[in-house]
């Protein structure tokens, strides 16, 4: 079992090393890279200070396993906040090509005085330039 998990991290460490040379992640501007490299730092970012905050407990040999669910958490955050950043419109026009992606979905709430509020849901269809 052992064994299993020392593979499974060369493994990851594998893909993360050489999935900067992948076409999803070449360009600076593509979903997936920008997505990737935020959930990088996400990570990195989360594990530090989990490290920071286990060097004040007591025993922190004892709690090694709160490294991972920092840099987890760190992760899952910043790459949320990733895929929030990189979303844009259903279809948006370039030139001659359209591209098709996840629209941004913001939701909006507004009162309407005596009647109450109203929880409006916005999401950007189409956009290009004209």
């Amino acid at each position: 079992m052992k064994l299993v998990k020392q593979a499974g991290v060369i493994l990851v460490a594998l893909v993360v090393t050489f999935s900067w040379n992948l076409t999803g992640f070449a360009s600076e501007d593509s979903l997936s890279a920008v997505v990737f490299k935020d959930s990088m730092s996400g990570g990195t970012a989360g594990g530090l200070v989990s490290a920071a905050v286990l060097a004040l407990t007591k025993k922190p040999g004892q709690q090694l396993e709160h490294l991972a669910y920092g840099a987890a958490g760190g992760a899952a955050a910043d790459g949320g906040y990733g895929l929030f950043k990189a979303q844009t419109s259903l279809f948006a026009i370039t030139g001659d090509t359209v591209n098709i992606d996840v629209p941004l979905i913001m939701p909006d709430i507004q009162e309407t005085g005596t009647r109450g509020t109203n929880v409006i849901i916005m999401a950007e269809l189409l956009s290009g330039k004209f």
